[in-house]
């Protein structure tokens, strides 16, 4: 990462939060490929290590920031938090079922960036997972609001992507399935036979929302969006 850039306690304490919605669809995937092993690279002040790890999965993280550690290190299980740059992982081949990367990659370069994706297919197992969430270079808003759009607003953010742009790297560096449209927590399963009255629920607008924003095609033009590759067998 940038290292003349200011990651503070201030920094990482602004964005001490955990977005629910990312972490309940980050579990579907989880559960749906049976993975175990997780780590979140780029962790911040840890909390989707610990929300992994409450839900009884064996999650780790890592950051390359002394702040960011120190964070994640009060709240998570000793040991399962290390100091690492992303370009440059720690951990054995074949170690790790899916790595998760939320609004990491725009903080690097993108040289950075393609040893990342080495790294992690180096130490993902064999149809292991790659979750990334990043600024969307070709979201509408940024035409609109120029210079006000909210990837500029953090002065850290030095690498942008469009879903076009990173799929193209994914497969470059050996990935397959690659999607950016995905199931979101807020999806139905269709195989579940529930009760007459709860089909004449309605969902909710703000869940409605995100649902086409993350399943239909509609993923494609959010402010940031969400892709995932594979390792191939």
């Amino acid at each position: 990462m940038a290292k003349t850039l200011n990651y503070n306690k201030a920094y990482f304490k602004k964005r001490d939060h955990l977005d629910l919605h990312i972490a309940q669809s980050l579990k579907l995937i989880v559960q749906e490929n049976n993975l175990k092993r997780i780590l979140d690279v780029g962790c911040g002040s840890g909390k989707l290590v610990r929300f992994f790890q409450k839900e009884g999965f064996n999650a780790y993280g890592c950051d390359n920031q002394k702040e960011a550690i120190l964070l994640a290190s009060k709240i998570n299980k000793k040991g399962t938090i290390t100091k690492a740059s992303a370009a440059n992982l720690p951990y054995k081949n074949n170690s790790f079922d899916l790595i998760s990367a939320i609004s990491t990659i725009e903080h690097l370069t993108q040289k950075e960036t393609e040893k990342f994706l080495d790294e992690a297919y180096r130490i993902l197992k064999i149809k292991g997972i790659i979750f990334l969430i990043t600024p969307n270079f070709n979201s509408p808003l940024r035409y609109l609001t120029g210079s006000r759009w909210f990837g500029y607003s953090d002065p850290t953010h030095i690498t942008f992507f469009t879903p076009r742009t990173l799929f193209d790297l994914l497969k470059r560096h050996k990935f397959i399935n690659i999607k950016s449209r995905l199931k979101s927590a807020y999806n139905i399963p269709t195989n579940l036979h529930l009760p007459k009255q709860v089909h004449s629920v309605p969902m909710p607008l703000k869940n409605m929302l995100n649902y086409l924003m993350i399943s239909s095609p509609l993923a494609n033009y959010r402010d940031s969006f969400w892709i995932l590759a594979q390792k191939k067998s």
